[in-house]
């Protein structure tokens, strides 16, 4: 089943909460710089300040009715805090903002459709007004379904490039089966170049380079290791949000959402 108008609305404003939290705290390596200088008297006066705010972050989210809509992850996460933050979660939690990006998106508060190299600005969420949850009686409408399944399709075929990048990268074995050799596609890289080229003439890919989708200027396979890394994770968060806007998570549990890829293009 697919979420509300509401609920859409509803996860939006937590992730405006989670995506604050992370960005508000300063990276693991940065702390472990900073606190080489610090006094242990000063390291527990910063985690002191830190648990402060995710304590009344939380205190205003139970006000607002918000606590319930997010999910046992995210409430984990918005509960630590400072140095007890684990440094991957507090990576991830930043990344969701690609996801809170897709959701303006779907609910009409983003007009242009954002582009897939273009990582999703913070400071949109200073336009999503936070309030009691049963006051949202005019909250934006989520657009036609067909029209945010097709952005969900579009992901998905974006995210199944991410994958195909890794595997060719670790020498995954493949064994094309009789329809790809007949038709010429013995290796994973020669699915890609038939994909892309696919891909173009549908119109899912606005252009192609050496048979290659392109991301900021240069096709896929090029990219440099950390380009790679914003890639997966710009494109990974959005297909995450389609997943769950188009109704795949069971019982619209966020935690649960799949992001599945499949391998007929």
């Amino acid at each position: 089943m697919r979420p509300t108008s509401k609920q859409a609305y509803a996860r939006l404003m937590v992730l405006k909460y989670v995506v604050a939290h992370s960005i508000s705290t300063p990276s693991k390596p940065v702390l472990s710089q900073v606190f080489e200088k610090w006094s242990e008297a000063e390291r527990r006066e910063f985690d002191s300040r830190c648990q402060a705010r995710a304590e009344a972050n939380v205190a205003k989210m139970h006000e607002l009715r918000l606590w319930k809509h997010a999910s046992p992850k995210e409430q984990l996460f918005l509960q630590s805090f400072g140095s007890q933050m684990d440094a991957h979660i507090h990576e991830a939690a930043a990344w969701r903002m690609e996801c809170a990006g897709m959701i303006m998106w779907a609910l009409g508060l983003i007009d242009r459709w954002p582009k897939i190299d273009a990582e999703t600005s913070p400071d949109l969420l200073k336009s999503i007004l936070v309030k009691k949850v049963r006051f949202l009686s005019k909250h934006p409408k989520l657009r036609p379904p067909q029209e945010m399944c097709s952005k969900r399709d579009l992901m998905e075929f974006w995210h199944w490039r991410v994958v195909t990048r890794r595997l060719i990268e670790e020498k995954a074995p493949f064994e094309p089966d009789e329809n790809m050799k007949r038709a010429g596609l013995n290796t994973l890289d020669e699915i890609v170049r038939f994909a892309a080229k696919s891909g173009h003439e549908r119109g899912d890919l606005e252009e192609t380079l050496d048979e290659d989708f392109v991301f900021r200027g240069k096709p896929f396979r090029d990219l440099s290791g950390e380009e790679y890394r914003i890639a997966a994770s710009i494109i990974t968060e959005r297909h995450y949000a389609f997943d769950w806007l188009c109704g795949m998570a069971p019982g619209n549990r966020w935690d649960e959402t799949p992001t599945h890829t499949r391998w007929s293009y």
